[in-house]
């Protein structure tokens, strides 16, 4: 990664899925670029060049930032088009916050009430976030935090909340962005994190035991990307606001 603000190009680029048409092609493939910081905040975004590299036509491409600007990661400015949204420190707040307060009266009220299939599928994630497999591949961040957001996503399914889920991943955007950076520039520690997906598996298992503090469990581990973020803001002050 480069500490300047130009873009990286060419994009990550991941194939195309059985039925994919355009539109969502883009948005997957611009979405990934953006969150994990190969086009870095406040980079412009050219949809002429766009469409060139991602061969398919500008629609498609206009359609995919528009639905990225709801998601707060692209801005488009009067006149000069659009770019990629700066890392606002109000709303990685805001996603801490969010999370925080759910993520705890989900596992009390899932916690010893969960079938074995559901046991079994969070067990296999467990497994896909062994050290040495995520170091296997390619994008190291982009692997693990996918397979972390896809642990903690469940907690929402199996209480019935995918729109919810749905609702707050769309808002913890900025906060991702964070941990993606994080990832990449100072070794999120990726066994500290497995522990404690093990701690929750446990939970989710056979109950909470009566002495343990749930909201101080979140608190720690939602909010590991806070132990470098200062760094971070001085090594990047353009990329934020």
């Amino acid at each position: 990664m480069k500490d300047d603000k130009s873009r990286i190009l060419p994009l990550l680029m991941d194939p195309r899925q059985p039925d994919e048409n355009n539109r969502a092609y883009a948005y997957r493939i611009l979405r990934k670029n953006i969150m994990n910081i190969q086009l870095q905040p406040g980079c412009p975004l050219s949809e002429a060049e766009l469409s060139e590299h991602l061969v398919m036509s500008r629609t498609p491409i206009h359609e995919a930032l528009m639905m990225l600007k709801g998601e707060w990661l692209v801005d488009v400015l009067p006149q000069r088009g659009s770019i990629v949204s700066k890392i606002s420190i109000q709303y990685i707040n805001e996603g801490y916050a969010m999370r925080k307060m759910l993520e705890p009266a989900l596992l009390r009220s899932l916690s010893g009430h969960l079938n074995q299939a559901q046991l079994s599928e969070l067990h296999g994630l467990l497994e896909q976030q062994d050290g040495s497999a995520c170091i296997s591949h390619d994008v190291l961040g982009d692997y693990f935090i996918t397979l972390d957001n896809e642990f903690h996503k469940r907690l929402y399914t199996y209480a019935g909340y995918d729109r919810i889920w749905q609702a707050m991943h769309n808002v913890t955007t900025h906060m991702d962005r964070v941990r993606y950076l994080d990832t990449a520039l100072c070794q999120m520690d990726m066994e500290t994190f497995r522990e404690e997906h093990e701690q929750l598996y446990k939970y989710l298992m056979v109950g909470l035991p009566k002495d343990v503090d749930v909201d101080a469990f979140f608190e720690h581990h939602l909010g590991a990307y806070r132990e470098h973020f200062q760094s971070l803001l001085d090594r990047f002050p353009d990329f934020f606001i």
